[in-house]
């Protein structure tokens, strides 16, 4: 019985996270906030220290809560989505703060820039895309020589309080990434093919008493 309910509530918990790039957009930030007690967005800024250059696209921009920061921060930044509903409120939030015109839909396998547009490409918590050959192909296409690819691609909570005691149990139960060291992926485990597009490859990993996370950093080789 215990078995049966964890799977519905894991299918559940899946048919949301699938549902925040749709119909629960608007939910996004609040749920990725909630969900990671605060941690979520500090985990995305992670990329700052490491960007090069002020030329930067931002892939899977989600809501464009990064986004923003780098504008505020003056990057000459852009952001990509495939989703017309997490475009809507990454338009709403730019639009508030006075930033337009920085917004497209589209994928990354197909990326609307010419060759050599930008010094960074940032994409923080991807879906599948970030794994194919033919993202990795277009992201290096549109970097400088010696333009860098970083990634934030997973992180997970600490025990340092009640709360994310239970979020980290209940994330290990259900068997979904963040619920701790035995679920993530382990620095270097997370296969990208980017030496096939022409990505030199390093990994690092910021560690804090609330989280942990890794970031991957590759270098426009050619």
């Amino acid at each position: 019985m215990q078995n049966t309910f964890m799977r519905l509530l894991r299918n559940f918990w899946l048919l949301v996270f699938r549902s925040l790039y749709y119909p629960l957009a608007p939910l996004y930030d609040k749920i990725s906030h909630y969900g990671f007690l605060g941690q979520w967005a500090k985990w995305q800024l992670a990329v700052v220290p490491r960007l090069q250059g002020k030329r930067v696209l931002e892939v899977g921009c989600g809501t464009g809560s990064l986004l923003k920061v780098l504008l505020e921060r003056e990057y000459k930044a852009y952001g990509l989505d495939a989703s017309p509903a997490m475009l809507k409120q990454a338009r709403k939030k730019l639009d508030r703060a006075g930033f337009k015109g920085r917004l497209v839909q589209g994928k990354v396998e197909r990326l609307p820039f010419p060759d050599n547009s930008f010094e960074t490409v940032v994409s923080t918590f991807p879906t599948g895309y970030i794994m194919s050959l033919e993202s990795l192909t277009e992201i290096q296409r549109v970097l400088y020589p010696a333009g860098r690819l970083i990634i934030v691609d997973t992180a997970v909570l600490k025990p340092y309080s009640r709360a994310s005691r239970f979020l980290i149990s209940l994330y290990s139960r259900l068997g979904i990434w963040g619920g701790g060291k035995n679920s993530r992926q382990k620095a270097g485990a997370f296969y990208l093919p980017l030496a096939g597009a022409g990505l030199i490859r390093r990994d690092e990993t910021v560690e804090d008493e609330f989280g942990e996370v890794h970031i991957i950093i590759a270098i426009k080789a050619w």
